[in-house]
């Protein structure tokens, strides 16, 4: 979107109006454009050749730039040659070493299985997207300088449709790094942006190339008719109501079927010419009688510019004072001779600048004209993002354009890594161990969502989830000291049904371990299954990290918390000698803080291990919470300082991405959740500590590949460690990572447990905030059964209101629970949300004397 507006050298301005003028520098004009008069070189009519510029710098010039089985002509292997020149002089001009030709020796990679984002282009115009790429995909940012380094081939199983090959390419890597690969066997592209330049030659082969591909694209010849139309954009905006544009009168020849007939626009006049000649008369009556109209408004000056997708970048653009008629007349005479179809001459109105009162006079100088153009990219959901505002300021009295001075933005790159991420997953078949209850509904939504193949064994034969997955296979998970024994079953059930499987994985804590040796039995990545036995104890988690003492550091020892086993009565007087306390008891197997408790003294700990021994003996007493496992027991030191939650993305060991929130104070003895903000608010150096501490923990236990959730408080020593759920966060914590930066947890687990690098933004900035309370029955059940019903909070959600994630089917109050939903508000700021959900949580009747949520919230001030 572009805003044109003319004012004094001295005076600020409000716009008043948008015009929709979709500018770009010369190199990025629509693909597959037509022979335009005015166009040189051989993106156009001319002589073919690149432009005699000198580009300062030295580098060397005996590289192979010649793609092996397509050669190209003399014409095209000058551009280039010219391409990689400019190249190296952008990188010579931002300090970064020369390009290092490795095209002798081929890369192999891995086909099929990596992002590979492919740009034909300019590498002046893509260099910080290029650059950036390298850092968060290091070796997928791919720049091709010709067409002939690409290849299209039929996409098996996909008739009319093909996959994009890049057999050669200048790849990019951090720290400014570049090389030039040879690919042998080629590259897939899972992402293409083409921006070549307008014309016959190569800029005709880029359209061609980015037509009927498999994969996600960045432009197409058909998106640039439709976006680059001014006229066309224009009246769809002012039919909305919503944006004011300029005053237009538009001679339109032989338009498209949108802009015929239908109601007519605001300040729009179309008026449709069946021929380009013979119009003197019908022109002269209808500029006559739109610069006298009242449409105009105090507009002092008109534009007169064509409007039609072949002149975006190389428009003739002139402007007259509205007082000339004669003028204007001849210039649309002028310009209908070169229309098309489909094509338009626009007389719209310049927008006046806001003059502010200054006092005197104010100081002599020309008037100017200023541009601006917003950038727009298009973030998770799919939601426009308003990323950049450039602004061009030069002489009123002629055409102003950014050339190229429009940024790429960084935010391009991470819809190219998430439109990647979709194209590689689309189609994968993947085993998931254990369903979940209705906390997870989400999954099987995404799943259909992003094309995945998901085969579901579980326990329960009836789970609504069974009619929603390719395969379903019921067996029994819940056995887990027969562990080996089912994941060889699993794996030969899998072997006789003929699954052909991607990868293996599970969300849910009673199936973790399961997981990971059925991955071992059927060859899938996962981590080691004695890494997962270790995270899933608790106590055994706390004293191995204690025994690391580095290097490297800093050392998991520095955050483990000392603790003690408890397998019988008899352990826990040797546990109340060696923990100290107050201390937290806890199963060893847990989740949801089901059966944790805040003990003072052995008194107390007795107390604790016999109820906990009487009430929870198996997993029939409180399914999902681990006591298939045993219902054992551990003592551990209560540590003072705040609770958060980091949810990692662990890749090879290396740290893909990780997300901090801060929860509020818990309800004593039972340690139950109340409160929860994201993100946090910590200052950047305690953010920090606790991230690293996570990675440190889960590496020391073995933990190098998947999403996991770290629970650790934040004391005056700096981070401790409470526990490791090496899976994905639960409760609301994916639904909320995803709403505020884009990523999505589950997305990220599925592409790990298919071997593959998630696509992640290396720095996601949050776009709000998010503050939300549990409900719970034992304080809610009353209000969640009338004001506050599951319905009335699901409407409440739908309008925007609220953000609800229900985590229990049923209201069952009970002397053990779990919390019953999440209620969350969004805000810029965390007071703003803050505010929200406390008006909101005291009109529901949530908040209350025994349920004190400006007291939870408190907190996070």
């Amino acid at each position: 979107m572009c805003l044109l507006l003319t004012l004094p050298k001295t005076h600020h301005f409000c716009p008043p109006q948008l015009s929709l003028d979709p500018l770009g520098p010369e190199w990025d004009c629509p693909l597959g454009s037509k022979d335009l008069e005015e166009e040189e070189g051989p993106w156009g009519g001319g002589s073919g050749l690149p432009p005699p510029g000198f580009f300062p710098g030295s580098w060397s010039h005996e590289v192979g730039l010649d793609c092996k089985g397509s050669p190209e002509g003399a014409e095209a292997r000058a551009w280039t040659v010219y391409y990689y020149s400019l190249l190296q002089s952008c990188l010579q001009q931002a300090g970064l070493p020369e390009t290092q030709d490795r095209s002798q020796v081929p890369r192999t990679g891995c086909p099929g299985a990596e992002v590979t984002l492919c740009i034909l282009g300019s590498p002046c115009t893509f260099l910080s997207v290029l650059l950036e790429g390298g850092v968060q995909s290091p070796g997928n940012m791919l720049l091709c300088l010709s067409p002939a380094w690409l290849t299209k081939v039929p996409a098996p199983g996909q008739p009319g449709e093909a996959a994009l090959l890049v057999s050669k390419a200048v790849s990019f890597h951090p720290g400014g790094l570049t090389f030039l690969d040879d690919f042998v066997p080629p590259r897939r592209a899972t992402y293409f942006l083409a921006g070549l330049g307008l014309g016959p030659g190569p800029g005709r082969e880029a359209a061609e190339l980015a037509r009927d591909l498999t994969c996600p694209t960045g432009a197409s010849a058909e998106l640039a008719r439709l976006l680059e139309d001014r006229l066309l954009t224009r009246r769809l905006l002012a039919q909305q109501g919503d944006v004011a544009v300029p005053a237009t009168l538009a001679f339109t020849y032989k338009p498209p079927a949108l802009l015929r007939g239908g109601d007519a626009s605001p300040g729009l006049r179309l008026v449709e010419l069946n021929g380009k000649e013979g119009q003197e008369t019908l022109v002269k009556e209808e500029v006559g009688a739109f610069l006298h109209s009242k449409a105009l408004g105090d507009a002092l000056q008109v534009a007169v510019k064509l409007s039609g997708w072949r002149w975006r970048g190389r428009q003739a653009l002139r402007l007259y004072p509205r007082t000339e008629l004669d003028p204007v007349v001849d210039t649309v005479l002028a310009l209908l001779e070169k229309l098309e179809e489909e094509e338009s001459v626009l007389v719209e109105a310049v927008c006046p600048p806001a003059r502010l009162p200054f006092p005197g006079s104010p100081l002599p100088g020309p008037e100017l004209a200023l541009r601006i153009c917003a950038v727009v990219c298009r973030t998770q959901g799919d939601r426009p993002l308003l990323s950049k505002v450039v602004c061009g300021v030069g002489r009123g009295d002629r055409p102003l354009r950014h050339q190229n001075s429009l940024p790429r933005t960084l935010e391009l790159l991470e819809t190219m890594l998430r439109r990647s991420a979709r194209y590689l997953m689309e189609g994968k078949q993947l085993l998931l161990l254990g369903a979940g209850g209705v906390s997870k509904k989400f999954v099987w939504e995404a799943a259909r969502d992003y094309g995945l193949k998901l085969h579901l064994v579980e326990s329960d034969p009836n789970h609504f989830a069974s009619q929603l997955v390719q395969t379903f296979i019921h067996f029994d998970v819940t056995e887990h000291q027969r562990d080996e024994e089912n994941a060889r079953l699993l794996a030969e059930l899998v072997r006789a049904r003929g699954l052909q499987l991607d990868g293996c994985f599970s969300y849910w804590d009673d199936c973790l371990v399961l997981t990971a040796l059925l991955c071992q039995e059927l060859g899938l990545p996962c981590s080691p299954p004695a890494a997962m036995r270790l995270a899933k104890q608790k106590s055994r988690t706390q004293l191995h990290l204690l025994c690391h003492h580095g290097p490297p550091w800093p050392a998991p020892s520095l955050y483990a918390v000392p603790c003690c086993p408890l397998e019988s009565e008899a352990d826990v007087d040797k546990a109340v000698r060696q923990v100290p306390l107050p201390g937290v008891m806890k199963l060893e197997f847990g989740a949801g803080a089901v059966g944790v408790r805040l003990v003072e003294d052995a008194p107390q700990c007795h107390e604790h291990f016999s109820r906990i021994a009487r009430d929870l003996q198996g997993e029939a007493d409180h399914p999902g919470i681990g006591l298939g496992w045993g219902n054992a027991m551990l003592l551990m030191e209560f540590i003072e300082g705040t609770e958060h939650d980091v949810d990692l993305v662990l890749f090879g060991g290396r740290l893909l991405a990780a997300f901090v929130s801060d929860n509020g104070p818990t309800r004593l003895p039972g340690f139950t959740e109340t409160a929860a903000c994201m993100p946090t608010g910590l200052a950047p150096e305690q953010e920090a500590q606790l991230v690293q501490a996570a990675f440190r923990c889960c590496l020391g236990c073995g933990l190098l590949d998947g999403v996991f959730n770290v629970e650790l408080k934040l004391t005056g020593t700096g981070p401790r460690l409470i526990e490791i759920n090496p899976r994905m966060g639960g409760f609301y914590l994916r639904d909320w990572i995803l709403e505020l930066y884009g990523v999505d947890l589950l997305l990220a687990a599925a592409m790990v447990a298919c071997g593959l690098r998630p696509a992640l933004p290396a720095h996601p900035r949050a776009r709000g905030h998010l503050v939300g309370v549990m409900c719970l029955v034992s304080q809610h059940l009353q209000v969640l059964s009338s004001t506050t019903s599951r319905e009335t909070l699901q409407a409440l959600h739908d309008q925007g209101l609220l953000r609800l994630n229900l985590l229990e089917e049923a209201l069952v109050p009970g002397e053990y629970e779990e919390p019953y939903c999440s209620v969350a508000c969004a805000g810029p700021s965390p007071a703003e949300a803050r505010l929200r959900l406390l008006g909101l949580c005291q009109g529901l009747g949530i908040d209350g004397p025994h349920y004190p949520v400006a007291y939870f919230l408190s907190h996070f001030k």
